[in-house]
């Protein structure tokens, strides 16, 4: 895993040529349900919505 000094020190890349980053996360049991049926009920995948939910507290909070 990469550190924050590390991202800091990368070549920064123009965001047009840009590629999605996978990453790993550990969610609670109920946290993990919840998304699971929201995703459901959206028709969207579960990886989809939890994107889509981190870039929307990213816009809130700026």
């Amino acid at each position: 895993m990469e550190n924050q000094a590390n991202l800091r020190n990368r070549p920064q890349r123009k965001a047009a040529f840009r590629s999605p980053t996978r990453i790993s996360i550990t969610l609670p049991d109920c946290t993990y349900q919840y998304l699971l049926c929201r995703s459901d009920e959206e028709g969207r995948s579960l990886s989809n919505l939890a994107a889509f939910l981190l870039e929307m507290a990213f816009a809130r909070s700026d």
